[in-house]
Order: C-alpha cells, then structure tokens, then sequence
C-alpha cells in the first residue's frame, strides 16, 4: 500500500487500513508500505534498516498475540512526514493475560513508501475483565 500524498484524507485512509491489516497479522500486507531499505526505531530493540528485519520484528510480535485490537490516531501532517498514535489490545498466546498498549509513532514517507518509521511504546497488563474484550 502506497501513500502517494500525504494529504489528512489518504493519511487517515492509511491509518484505518493499517488497523486492519495489523489485526489480522498481515505481515506482507504491511510491508508493501516500506521502502526496503526503511530505517526502524521501534520501542526498546536497538534500532535497524531494510524490510526484512522489519518483516522479522512483526513475525516475532505477531507470534505472542492473538485477537489483536488496534486503534491509529492521526496527530499531525509535515511536509513528509506523519505523526500518529495508537492503543490497542490483545492476549499474550502464552500466557493467556489480556494486555494493553500505547504507542507514538513518526513515519517518513519518500515516493509514497515509509522510509523512517520511530516508535516509542508501552506495554502492560490489562486491568479490564476478560469478558469486557
């Protein structure tokens, strides 16, 4: 998926596909919106380039959650850049405990591709009843 512009209209299109690509753990589908050689600073993994390290992280994400609810958030627009946040919920598969998560997130786009995508993330237990899902 390419973002040919940055306009609020396809960066809030690119958002609400991404949530669902991401709830399903469509790594691939994720991936065709990164350069390869995209610069990655995700959370606390020391920080890497290109697209296979990249499909490496979310193959290993993916792995420890099932029913992944995800909600992006647009910030700001600037010049080529983006800024959105997220929340999200899923069950840790081995454990079975429902967490949460926060997160911030800066993305470079150059010929409608991510090239640079920064996140700062926190994590933890959820304090919602199972059953509140």
């Amino acid at each position: 998926m390419q973002l040919l512009e940055p306009t609020d209209k396809a960066v809030q299109a690119a958002l609400r596909q991404y949530e669902k690509l991401f709830a399903a753990g469509d790594v691939d589908g994720i991936l065709q919106g990164f350069a390869d050689d995209v610069c990655v600073r995700y959370g606390a993994n020391p920080p890497f380039a290109g697209k296979d390290a990249l499909r490496e992280l979310l193959l290993r994400r993916f792995s420890a959650m099932r029913d992944y609810r995800l909600s992006k958030k647009l910030e700001f627009i600037r010049d080529s850049q983006i800024a959105s946040s997220w929340t999200g919920t899923w069950i840790d598969s081995v454990s079975g405990i429902r967490m949460e998560v926060f997160g911030i997130e800066i993305l470079r786009v150059r010929d409608g591709l991510f090239v640079e995508w920064s996140a700062a993330v926190s994590t933890w237990q959820s304090k919602r009843l199972e059953q509140e899902g």
